[in-house]
């Protein structure tokens, strides 16, 4: 295992940081609609119910993916791939992984909510 291989820095990194903003925004949500952090999205800035569901569920999901990151880390490391091949499919992890996530948290508001009403998409 070389612990300066691309694909496991960039995707071990990535992960790291996704692991520790989803353990932040678990212990501390921002408590108000803010355009600063958060999960910040149309449909959960649209109301304080909805940024409070969307803080609590991005937190869970942003955790997973870390995991998820941090796992493909470790087993691509093992591959022995070239450097410019790791980095893209490293990229490419992350990008998938980071859609998902959004989809998967977009989907649970719309479950729980509905669709964000006409001319309610951003907080007052």
């Amino acid at each position: 295992m070389n612990w300066l291989d691309p694909f496991f820095v960039t995707l071990g990194l990535s992960g790291l940081c996704f692991l520790f903003v989803g353990w932040l925004t678990n212990r501390k949500p921002p408590a108000n609609i803010n355009h600063l952090y958060g999960y910040r999205t149309p449909a959960s800035m649209a109301s304080q119910e909805r940024w409070d569901f969307a803080q609590r569920v991005a937190s869970g999901h942003s955790f997973q993916a870390g995991v998820m990151m941090l796992l493909l880390a470790f087993a691509g490391s093992f591959a022995g791939m070239n450097e410019i091949v790791g980095v893209l499919l490293a990229v490419a992890a992350l990008i998938v992984l980071c859609v998902a996530m959004i989809m998967r948290v977009e989907r649970e508001l719309k479950t729980a909510f509905g669709p964000v009403p006409r001319g309610k998409k951003k907080a007052a």
